[in-house]
């Protein structure tokens, strides 16, 4: 396997990895109130890591469009807001202490449910890591196989 490939899938791996490993240094039962204060921390890293690695390098790879080089951040930016809400509005899943599911109406189990609101919330990040992938220089299959595993 490809030196680049591996790095590739162990980079986000790890990360991950890292953040979910802190869970074993926490208290049995977290008060709402820190729940809430580290739901607001992960929320302001990801708002900066998009901002700083994902929208700001796309505005200046289209700085040769001059005064427009924000528009094609902008449209994709608004694109996959677009896409995102839709898939929230359409898909049924259900957010930590939800008493009622979000999207269409469903039977499904409660934990199916929060399943998809995970699969929904790493739709992003594995689009973000393709994308990495392939500007790096990985052909379409590559980037593929990478993020199916």
């Amino acid at each position: 396997m490809n030196v680049s490939v591996m790095i590739g899938v162990l980079i986000p791996f790890i990360g991950t990895s890292f953040g979910a490993a802190f869970v074993f240094f926490m208290k049995r039962q977290l008060g709402r109130s820190v729940q809430r204060a580290l739901t607001g921390f992960a929320a302001g890293v990801m708002t900066a890591a998009s901002v700083w690695s994902l929208l700001i390098p796309a505005i200046e790879q289209s700085s040769s469009m001059g005064v427009f080089a924000f528009v094609p951040a902008f449209v994709g930016f608004w694109i996959g807001t677009l896409f995102l809400l839709v898939l929230d509005k359409t898909v049924p899943h259900l957010h930590m202490f939800a008493e009622k599911a979000e999207g269409h109406k469903s039977k499904l189990a409660r934990t199916t449910m929060m399943l998809l609101a995970v699969t929904l919330h790493n739709i992003p990040e594995g689009m973000a890591v393709g994308v990495l992938l392939f500007a790096l220089g990985f052909t379409v299959m590559m980037v593929l196989d990478v993020t199916l595993g």
